[in-house]
């Protein structure tokens, strides 16, 4: 696994130890300042030492980079305290110490006149007493690149999440990352992006993770393409909608189930699904026939009120158009060009019975999606299909 670029000064450094980081972060100008002062310095003594142009030319690089590149120019510095009860084990942990710093292309070197100063500045609250002395310049990007990125993780004391396991050692911890983190004021959603090439355990973890969340009653609506939650769709006993030729992928979004009504969300999916399916991608629907559905659907749920007998599927409110709601255009004088019920009624064709499609929003079982806890629709055999997809 990754890890960052001062981590073998961090958790893979086996003994006890602290790791200060600082970042001085002063006047920029007067920083530039300084360094043109030492730039010119250094030019008029050049010509006596080698050492003496080298730190020029170092100087110079420095100054034009912060400069083209905009970069915030700082002063930084990090040390390992190391310590050990036992005496004897005092050169064991220089040598420990020097082989991490080499790992990061670093020489150790070893305090010994400002010891008692830099330990009293790595007190909390003592930083302003830091000798600046045993600082460097340097960007903020590349000082950034020292700060230990890893730690010893703790279980979170929230009590929804999920057990995972401590990268270096195996130990388990409960994880929230979804509630905690909003309450924390670390994010504002429960979004999360997870990114990895193929083979890193992308489904190994999301399986986990939907399996924790659902254990712990939440509802999970799953959409994949690969058939990598069939076994966990299995085991909860939850609905798994794949499409073949003998049983293809059916949805029934007209009907309502015991207790529902026809609220404005129910209403407003309705009318942006047969808009999509009457309308082309780039071809937009003016607003006489975005109230024409309106008026259709509410129209439609009443007619069924009436006609207890009559199932609410698509089949059933295509036959109310052609017949209840062409009455009800014409008696309100409604144009074809506001509405063009003909031409509606034509490019939905497949959808209705002994069409092309008539099983997709016809379906008659598995209709109570809403109060099904775990669904998986398993999208590999029509992820080509420019209709079903």
């Amino acid at each position: 696994f990754s890890i960052g670029f001062a981590s073998p000064l961090g958790s893979l450094l086996n003994c006890n130890h602290i790791l200060n980081q600082y970042i001085f972060i002063e006047d920029s100008q007067k920083t530039i300042k300084r360094l043109e002062a030492k730039k010119l310095r250094l030019q008029s003594l050049s010509g006596y030492s080698r050492e003496n142009a080298i730190s020029r030319d170092a100087t110079n690089d420095f100054l034009n980079e912060a400069i083209t590149s905009s970069r915030l120019p700082v002063k930084a510095h990090f040390n390992v305290i190391a310590w050990s009860d036992d005496a004897g084990k005092i050169k064991d942990l220089k040598n420990l110490v020097g082989s991490a710093m080499a790992q990061m292309d670093a020489v150790a070197k070893r305090e010994t006149d400002g010891q008692a100063q830099i330990w009293f500045a790595a007190l909390p609250g003592n930083e302003a007493d830091f000798p600046m002395n045993d600082t460097f310049d340097t960007f903020v990007e590349q000082s950034a690149c020292f700060f230990n990125l890893e730690s010893n993780y703790r279980s979170s004391v929230s009590a929804f999440g999920m057990r995972m396991g401590d990268r270096l050692s195996g130990r388990p911890v409960h994880v929230d990352i979804s509630d905690e983190p909003m309450k924390l004021g670390i994010t504002t959603n429960r979004n999360k992006f997870i990114l990895g090439p193929s083979g890193s355990g992308k489904s190994f973890f999301t399986n986990h993770m939907v399996r924790s969340y659902y254990e712990q009653g939440a509802h999970v609506v799953l959409v994949d393409v690969g058939h990598s939650y069939r076994g966990l769709c299995d085991l909860v006993g939850g609905y798994y909608f794949t499409y073949s030729e003998n049983d293809p992928i059916k949805f029934n979004p007209f009907y309502l189930s015991d207790g529902d009504v026809l609220d404005t969300e129910k209403k407003e999916s309705i009318k942006t699904l047969l808009l999509a399916l009457w309308k082309k991608d780039d071809e937009p629907f003016r607003r006489s026939e975005y109230v024409a559905l309106s008026n259709a659907l509410t129209l439609y749920y009443e007619y069924l009120g009436r006609n207890l007998d009559i199932f609410p599927c698509f089949n059933s409110f295509y036959e109310f158009l052609m017949s209840e709601y062409m009455q009800v255009l014409e008696n309100g004088k409604v144009k074809e060009k506001d509405f063009d019920v003909g031409n509606f009624l034509y490019v939905l064709n497949p959808y209705y019975k002994g069409g092309e499609f008539d099983y997709l929003l016809n379906a008659t079982e598995n209709l109570d999606l809403l109060h099904e806890r775990f669904i998986v629709f398993e999208l590999d055999a029509i992820k080509d299909h420019s209709i079903l997809f």
